[in-house]
């Protein structure tokens, strides 16, 4: 599989344009959604090109992300298993599949939560209304109303408490400025201080994941993470108002089209590399996925800012616990004891690419911690993609088919690491038959200006 493929597709705005979320797919998809993510027509797309079947497939998405395979898999009809190991993708799709949320109580406790948290800001001298925003919003009579009837509770609103220095410092620097900080904290002890329902506090604090990142935090992507100018303040408790009652209108809208009962929706929290969390489950018909690619990105600190301040990691210790779980593909989240690179040894065109990236970095004389590691992260890399696929095999029914899309990347000394054609060589390794390398996009390197191509690798356990 080491033949060099055309590429056929624009870069630049084709890369773009090809990723982009469409109109028509906003509802549900649209509530919480990573960058690098790809669309929900690329699942409409491959679910045809594998020929599944909804009254006999399930499909598997076992690094789900935000649930893009799962939640468009499940409103085409089909049963859905979603597996990831980061907490934040687990509440996002857990929520994104929660169709039967009670949602007269969503609205109720919205009400509760805005109350609460304009209490708890007005505890620390700060109106709920942005002092950016000089016109009150649509949510001001909410803003307004009742905050008394909380003053015993807001009393215990304590922003070092809910945000520990050591828990702060997780966080890089100028993500978030001081007053959103606070107006975001308000909203988090609302909710937990409120809403006792599991399903409904899911729900509720990812519309605040939502707000954190579109409205509260100086951060961009493009497609990497990158902290905006600050801002002075933010309408926090506006737009969080707005995303939740935008997820109770499109969650109605679902309800209205989609036939009942629901296709059943399970998720997991678990390793890809083990899938420890599939077994007794029923056989997998269906895998339509795209795991992290080789390079220098650390898929963490992308949304490092919304998982601390939601309290889902707290310490340097659950960082690292986190990074431990994932699968190796950057000099950030790899560890001295990894050892998921014996299984790629008599993988020749992996072993390849390894050594000629650790040959050029010793040409170039390059000597710092993080170069050092990128021939390793390279093999640690496709050693857990096989310890993956090879963990997926039982799982799958004979005749399953999967869809795995990668990126290819030069991030190491520019030397090109051909991603779907390494895997397919894995893959026949781990037993399964490669039915073809689909071209999906190409894209233009940020450390290079060259054209690089993002595949999909089709296939088959015989």
């Amino acid at each position: 599989m080491s033949e060099e493929s055309q590429i056929a597709e624009p870069s630049g705005p084709g890369y773009v344009v090809k990723n982009r979320l469409q109109a028509a797919d906003e509802a549900i998809h649209g509530w919480y959604r990573f960058v690098l993510g790809y669309p929900p027509h690329l699942v409409r797309e491959y679910l045809e090109t594998l020929q599944a079947d909804p009254d006999r497939d399930w499909v598997l998405d076992p690094f789900c992300g935000t649930a893009t395979t799962p939640v468009e898999a499940r409103l085409q009809g089909y049963s859905t298993l979603s597996v990831d190991a980061n907490p934040i993708s687990i509440l996002a799709a857990r929520v994104k599949l929660a169709w039967d949320v009670d949602l007269d109580r969503v609205q109720s406790r919205l009400v509760d939560v805005l109350e609460l948290a304009t209490a708890c800001l007005r505890r620390v001298h700060l109106s709920p209304v942005a002092e950016v925003d000089h016109q009150l919003n649509l949510f001001s009579p909410v803003l307004e109303s009742n905050t008394n009837r909380h003053g015993a509770v807001a009393e215990n609103f304590d922003p070092d408490t809910l945000l520990s220095a050591s828990a702060a410092a997780l966080i890089p620097r100028g993500f978030i400025s001081d007053k959103p900080l606070l107006r975001v904290l308000a909203l988090r002890y609302a909710i937990e201080s409120t809403v006792l329902q599991p399903d409904i506090c899911d729900l509720i604090k990812l519309a605040l994941a939502n707000t954190i990142v579109s409205t509260a935090g100086n951060v961009g992507f493009g497609p990497e993470v990158y902290c905006l100018p600050p801002r002075q303040d933010a309408d926090v408790l506006g737009g969080f108002a707005a995303t939740v009652t935008r997820m109770v209108s499109d969650l109605e809208a679902i309800r209205a089209r989609q036939p009942r009962p629901f296709p059943p929706a399970r998720v997991f929290r678990a390793d890809a590399r083990t899938l420890a969390a599939l077994n007794d489950r029923p056989p997998i018909g269906i895998v339509i996925t795209s795991p992290p690619y080789p390079n220098e990105k650390d898929y963490t600190r992308s949304t490092r800012l919304e998982s601390v301040l939601l309290g889902l990691v707290t310490t340097k210790q659950d960082l690292r616990e986190l990074k431990s779980g994932l699968l190796r593909s950057n000099t950030r989240n790899t560890f001295v004891g990894d050892d998921d690179d014996v299984f790629i040894r008599d993988v020749p065109s992996v072993v390849h690419v390894a050594d000629e990236i650790e040959e050029k970095r010793q040409r170039l004389g390059k000597t710092s911690g993080f170069e050092r590691l990128y021939h390793r992260v390279t093999r640690l890399y496709f050693g857990g993609m096989y310890r993956h696929l090879a963990a997926l095999f039982s799982h799958l029914r004979p005749g399953a088919r999967c869809a795995y899309v990668v990126g290819d990347q030069m991030s190491y000394f520019r030397v090109h690491i051909r991603t779907a054609q390494l895997l397919a060589d894995v893959a026949i390794k781990a037993g399964y038959q490669v039915e073809g390398i689909q071209l999906w996009r190409t894209r233009r390197s940020t450390a290079t200006r060259l054209d690089l191509e993002e595949n999909v690798l089709i296939l088959k356990r015989p």
